[in-house]
């Protein structure tokens, strides 16, 4: 069956896009954020999942069997913020490093990321209502990015890139 624009606009009338913006960073982890600081996120990803494949030959045929799963991109799970004005967003970003791993005094909590740590990312409707939620399970910080700056800049907001790790994701509807 072809489709032609007149079917391409009914479809899209009837389902819509969803956009770019419609997401909410509700938790990040082990970090210790109120519920203010997720205004300054500006981006964020929903992560991958994959199936591995395991080749199979027999007769000169290699028969594709599906195997287990991974989560490409888990252990570089990238967040950009904007800075408040304090710093106060870098600030939690650096503490929960020292958390995970103090090179001062070569202590910290550097175990396996729990099962309570957790990103969680909601889509979101066009009223703001979550639809859907994205469970990231065992995160930690991992880097947080250098911070720039230019005395001759016309006065641009600045950010912070944070990478973080985790082992795997859930989702779970909420419509």
């Amino acid at each position: 069956m072809s489709q032609n624009i007149s079917d391409f606009y009914r479809v899209a009338q009837e389902r819509d896009f969803a956009r770019k913006f419609q997401f909410r960073l509700y938790q990040l982890g082990p970090v210790v954020m109120n519920e203010d600081d997720f205004v300054y996120v500006t981006t964020a990803a929903l992560p991958g999942r994959s199936i591995t494949n395991v080749a199979t030959p027999f007769m000169g045929l290699n028969f594709n069997i599906p195997g287990t799963a991974t989560y490409p991109g888990s252990d570089g799970y990238k967040v950009t913020f904007r800075c408040d004005a304090a710093y106060n967003i870098r600030n939690v970003l650096e503490q929960a490093q020292l958390n995970t791993f103090d090179d001062a005094t070569t202590t910290g909590d550097y175990n396996i990321g729990r099962s309570d740590s957790i990103i969680s990312l909601m889509l979101m409707d066009k009223t703001n209502t979550p639809i859907k939620n994205y469970q990231l399970i065992g995160a930690y910080v991992q880097s947080i990015g250098e911070s720039t700056f230019d005395i001759a800049d016309t006065g641009q907001i600045q950010t912070v890139d944070a990478t973080l790790a985790y082992h795997y994701w859930r989702s779970y509807n909420i419509v």
